[in-house]
């Protein structure tokens, strides 16, 4: 029997790249292969790409080009940002603040640099939909502190933390506010100005651009101690040659964005999820904000069911999505997120992400809503614990 065309709703782990971005990136893997470090024209010629893309990206998030540093992605802009700024700020104060549900790129940077480099970390607790309250924030805050941390979205609940009040209320302070904008970013509007942010990050690969790509926003004249060492690129504060044709590419996929009309289509396409689901499969929850989130996401678990066995299949079913748990050496763990906020291990290690995008269409939800039943009820089944309704 032939399988269906599967549905991917699995778009806050990767987008596919847009044809018009691949359409840009082309000639700089074909034919402008130049090292942009070099003089000679081969070299002027990928140089000028890369300029134009720092121009436009700047222009995007209300920047100015000087303040674009090009890296590999998310996960070296997060790092680049908390401890490139934190060593830099150093001698003024050693007190840094993040949250318990960022990703394990910022978490684990300043794990390091508690257990490392001695600095003094405290880790915010977030309200049982999983957004940090201002008032924890500021009582947090201490005559030494130098750097917050926190992501504008959470990638597994699509909470959106109350960071316009947080930035403004820390550059009153004159601490540091670096924004993880890797899972918000070309899913909403975001202007440096507006968030009152000091270092921002973003990954390309979110967005329907290239994977290996990314960028911080560094505000002009803060120190920033580098984490790649060896060469003078990127002022000196990012080592090694820019990949150009990612460069533009990601430059592309940042200009292509729908931003406000896409988050309010998928929003009422995952409350039409969140709807038919909860109306015809009993035990189940939803986790996060219910409004205050991306609209794209929607994080449920479901009672007396095993995580794993629910992806597995979901995607027998050509349904890709993925778990609010991460694989890690063989065996699976509950989500240090969804810990956080307080939801039982149990419905923990029974989670699904459905995460939706632009190929995303009122079709897919209700083939989704239609064979939902069925593929819980299995798992149901297999674990013992079958459900009557």
């Amino acid at each position: 029997m032939k399988r269906s065309t599967p549905i991917y709703l699995d778009y806050n782990a990767t987008t596919p790249v847009r044809r018009e971005v691949r359409d840009a990136m082309r000639p700089f893997e074909e034919v402008h292969f130049g090292n942009p470090s070099s003089m000679h024209a081969f070299g002027r010629e990928t140089r000028a790409a890369i300029d134009g893309a720092r121009e436009t990206l700047a222009g995007i998030l209300g920047a100015r080009a000087h303040e674009i540093v090009f890296t590999s992605g998310g996960t070296e802009s997060d790092n680049l940002a908390v401890l490139g700024a934190a060593r830099a700020r150093a001698s003024g104060g050693r007190h840094l603040i993040t949250a318990a549900t960022e990703h394990h790129a910022v978490l684990h940077a300043f794990d390091y640099l508690k257990s490392h480099e001695g600095f003094d970390v405290t880790v915010l607790p977030v309200d049982e939909s999983g957004r940090v309250r201002p008032g924890d924030l500021f009582r947090a805050l201490q005559p030494d502190t130098t750097l917050v941390s926190l992501m504008t979205a959470n990638n597994e609940t699509g909470a959106l933390h109350p960071v316009l009040e947080i930035g403004a209320a820390l550059r009153e302070r004159g601490i540091l506010f670096h924004m993880d904008a890797v899972q918000s970013f070309g899913k909403q509007r975001i202007d440096v100005r507006d968030f009152s942010v000091d270092l921002l990050s973003i990954s390309a690969h979110k967005f329907y651009g290239p994977k290996g790509v990314g960028a911080l926003y560094v505000r002009s004249g803060l120190p920033l101690t580098p984490t790649v060492v060896g060469g003078f690129h990127e002022n000196q504060r990012r080592a090694g040659t820019e990949n150009v044709a990612a460069i533009v590419g990601m430059a592309k996929a940042a200009e292509l964005a729908p931003w406000k009309q896409e988050d309010q289509r998928l929003f009422g396409l995952t409350e039409k999820l969140w709807n038919g689901l909860s109306a015809r499969i009993g035990g189940v929850h939803r986790n996060g904000h219910p409004s205050e989130r991306l609209g794209n996401t929607l994080n449920v678990s479901f009672e007396d069911c095993d995580g794993e066995n629910l992806l597995i299949n979901f995607d027998l079913e050509g349904i890709a999505v993925s778990s609010g748990s991460a694989c890690m050496v063989g065996s699976v763990q509950p989500s240090h997120v969804l810990a956080a906020m307080g939801v039982p291990e149990t419905l923990a290690r029974a989670t699904v992400r459905f995460s939706l995008g632009l190929a995303t269409r009122d079709t897919d939800v209700a083939t989704v809503i239609d064979k939902a039943p069925a593929i819980v009820a299995r798992v149901r089944e297999h674990s013992g614990k079958a459900w009557t309704s």
